[in-house]
C-alpha cells in the first residue's frame, strides 16, 4: 500500500511521537510505502520512508494551523494514494487518528477552573474556533472513512459532542515496545540513574512524564505534595515545559525534594528507576506514558479524564483520581502506593496489563482498517 502519514510535527521527544514512529517503521518493514507530510520531522533513513515538507505561517497557532491543513491539503491532492491517515485535524483525509483527543471536551474541562468571563475568551479564541471547526468537519461531514479512537473514553466524548455514527468510529489502543519497557531494566538502569539524580536507594521515587504541563495536572499534582504524610520520597518531573511557572504551586518545603529534568530519549532508564508513576491530567485521549510505566512493572496513577483509565482495574494494577483538581486525593492515591509490598503486587499486575498492548495488536488492527477501507 502506498500510505500518507500527516503530521505537523513529526518529532519524537512525546510519547505519542514515539509510538507513532514505531508504527511507520513497521508498516515500512512489512513493505508498504509511507510518505510523512509534516513541517518539522525527525529523519528516517529507510528506503520505503518519504517526506515532505508542508510550510506553514507561524504567526500564532491559529496562522500555523490554518496554513498547515490549506498546504497539506493540496499537496496530498498531487499524489494517489491508497489510504491517507492524519494526526492533525486537516480537511483530507481518509483516517483521521484521534491521537489529540476530543478538543471540544479539553475545552470544556479547562474551563472548569476559570471565570465566566475567561471561559467566554477561551471559546472565543480564533485558534479554538479553527480546531473547533475542522473538528465538526471531521466527525460529522462524512468525508472522513474512518475515525480511530485511542480510547473508548475518546470514542464517548465525539459521540457526546458531535453527530457521528458510532459505526464510524474504531477504538484502536496504542502498543508498547514490551522489550525496551520491561521490568529487567531495574537490575540494569535503577542504581545508576538515581546515583546521577542524587535520589537515595531507599527513597520512594514518583515519576511524572509529560509535556503540556497544565493539561496534564501538574499543578495538582505539586500542591499534592502538602498532604504527603510520608516524608522519604522524591518526585521526578521529565518532560518539556516553564517548570519555573509551576514550581510555585509547591511548597517551599518541599520543593528540595522534586527534580525537573528535559525530556531525554533513554526514557525507560527513568521508569527503571522509579517506583510510582502518575500521570494527573485533566485531559488526556490515553497518555502512552501510563502504558511504558505499566510494561516497566510500575503501579500507574491516573484520572477518570485519561484514556488509560478504561484498561486500569482500579487497586490492582493501578490507581484512578476521581477528581483531578483535586491534591488531596492525588496525595491520597500516592500514599497508598508507599507500602513496597502494594506496589510489589500492583507492579506485577501491571506488567501482566501491559502485555495485552503490544505493537504487533495496534499495527494488525490498523491494516485492518486500511484493507477494509480499501475493499469498498
Amino acid at each position: 500500500m502506498k500510505i500518507a502519514i500527516i503530521r505537523q510535527k513529526f518529532v519524537l521527544y512525546g510519547g505519542a511521537e514515539q509510538f507513532a514512529d514505531g508504527f511507520i517503521h513497521q508498516l515500512a518493514e512489512a513493505g508498504h510505502e509511507v510518505h510523512i507530510f509534516a513541517n518539522r520531522w525527525t529523519p528516517s533513513h529507510h528506503n520505503n520512508i518519504h517526506h515532505h515538507f508542508i510550510a506553514t505561517l507561524n504567526f500564532n497557532a491559529f496562522f500555523r494551523t490554518l496554513s498547515f491543513a490549506r498546504n497539506v491539503a493540496k499537496k496530498i491532492h498531487e499524489e494517489n494514494f491508497d489510504i491517507v491517515q492524519s494526526h492533525e485535524k486537516t480537511w483530507s483525509q481518509d483516517v483521521y487518528r484521534a491521537g489529540d483527543g476530543c478538543h471540544i471536551k479539553w475545552l470544556h474541562q479547562r474551563g472548569k477552573q476559570i471565570s465566566l468571563i475567561k471561559k467566554l475568551f477561551l471559546f472565543l479564541n480564533p485558534f479554538h474556533r479553527l480546531v473547533l471547526n475542522l473538528e465538526k468537519n471531521i466527525f460529522e461531514s462524512g468525508q472522513c472513512k474512518k475515525i480511530i479512537a485511542i480510547s473508548q473514553m475518546v470514542k464517548e466524548d465525539i459521540l457526546e459532542n458531535y453527530k457521528c455514527p458510532a459505526d464510524n468510529i474504531s477504538v484502536v489502543y496504542n502498543g508498547v515496545d514490551l522489550k525496551r519497557f520491561h521490568p529487567g531494566n531495574k537490575n540494569l538502569y535503577r542504581e545508576k540513574i538515581r546515583k546521577q539524580l542524587g535520589i537515595p536507594e531507599n527513597s520512594v521515587l514518583i515519576l511524572f512524564v509529560g509535556s503540556g504541563f497544565e493539561r496534564k495536572g501538574l499543578k495538582f499534582l505539586l500542591q499534592s505534595t502538602k498532604h504527603l504524610k510520608n516524608k522519604d520520597w522524591h518526585l521526578l518531573l521529565l518532560g518539556k515545559g516553564n517548570f519555573g511557572k509551576f514550581m510555585k504551586y509547591a511548597p517551599a518545603e518541599k520543593q528540595n525534594q522534586i527534580t525537573t529534568k528535559e525530556p531525554d530519549p533513554e526514557i525507560e532508564k527513568y521508569y527503571a528507576a522509579a517506583d510510582i508513576f502518575i500521570l494527573p491530567s485533566i485531559y488526556e485521549p490515553f497518555g502512552n506514558a501510563n502504558l511504558e510505566a505499566l510494561a516497566t512493572g510500575l503501579p500507574v496513577i491516573t484520572t477518570k479524564y485519561c484514556g488509560a483509565a478504561n484498561i486500569i482495574d482500579h487497586q490492582k494494577n493501578g490507581l484512578v483520581v476521581e477528581n483531578p483538581y483535586n491534591p488531596e486525593e492525588i496525595a491520597e492515591k500516592i500514599q497508598f502506593l508507599f507500602p513496597s509490598s502494594t506496589r510489589e503486587t500492583m507492579g506485577k499486575n501491571a506488567r501482566v496489563l501491559a502485555e495485552q498492548f503490544p505493537f504487533k495488536r495496534n499495527n494488525s488492527e490498523m491494516l485492518e482498517i486500511y484493507n477494509s477501507l480499501i475493499s469498498t
